[in-house]
């Protein structure tokens, strides 16, 4: 599957700025993957979820609502895995990638949370305060989810791999087939409002996100960041 060229990219945001607004009319939370639900049960529209860097957690919580039918767009990744997030559940098809906006990013983001549901933006810098107001404001007012891979000042809710084991190497030979993580979520978005971990194939030897069988501690150490 190839990756839309920057001319195409351009294009969609192009597209957006001019109003286009492909959003679908849903309720107040977006869907996530049943694997991560018992952690985070939905993804509330207007809120900004932090996570701890772009790889696949960051495709994980993207996938239910894209699968869903919402409109996504990724800002700032130029390594975005187009396959990888497809094989999670990502449509590719309701998919916009910014990959060097530049610095003009925080108004591609604005734009773009203006138009779609999902937006993930891994900043080139931590942001500065006035810049986290803006897009949080935005992000409210227009009803979608703003994704922010790397420290953002006021998220409601961070979700972070808190550790991993890859499968399928033996003794200095074979190949990896898949990795179990350890999930955990906190904040006002999370199960409960408390601090909660799961295990999940992420990916599994498919490249899909499934249960791990491990068993989670329900609460755990407050200090995650």
């Amino acid at each position: 599957m190839g990756r839309p060229s920057r001319e195409q990219a351009e294009a969609a945001l192009a597209e957006v700025s001019g109003r286009v607004d492909v959003r679908r009319a849903e309720p107040a939370h977006l869907p996530v993957l049943s694997p991560l639900r018992p952690v985070l049960p939905g993804l509330r529209r207007g809120q900004v979820v932090q996570v701890d860097g772009v790889g696949a957690l960051a495709y994980a919580l993207m996938a239910g609502a894209s699968a869903a039918g919402s409109w996504c767009a990724v800002v700032g990744v130029p390594e975005f895995g187009v396959p990888s997030a497809a094989a999670m559940g990502c449509e590719p098809e309701r998919l916009l990638l910014v990959d060097e906006p530049g610095e003009r990013w925080v108004d591609a983001v604005a734009v773009l949370l203006e138009a779609v549901d999902v937006v993930l933006v891994r900043p080139p810098a931590r942001p500065p305060s006035p810049v986290v107001r803006r897009l949080a404001a935005v992000a409210r007012t227009s009803g979608s989810c703003l994704l922010v891979a790397g420290e953002w000042e006021g998220a409601m809710t961070r979700v972070r791999v808190a550790s991993s084991l890859w499968t399928g190497l033996g003794a200095g030979h074979g190949h990896l087939r898949g990795r179990r993580v350890n999930v955990v979520a906190q904040g006002r978005g999370a199960a409960g409002g408390r601090p909660r971990s799961v295990w999940v194939w992420l990916p599994g030897p498919d490249g899909s996100v499934s249960p791990a069988g491990l068993v989670s501690v329900g609460d755990v150490d407050s200090g995650v960041a």
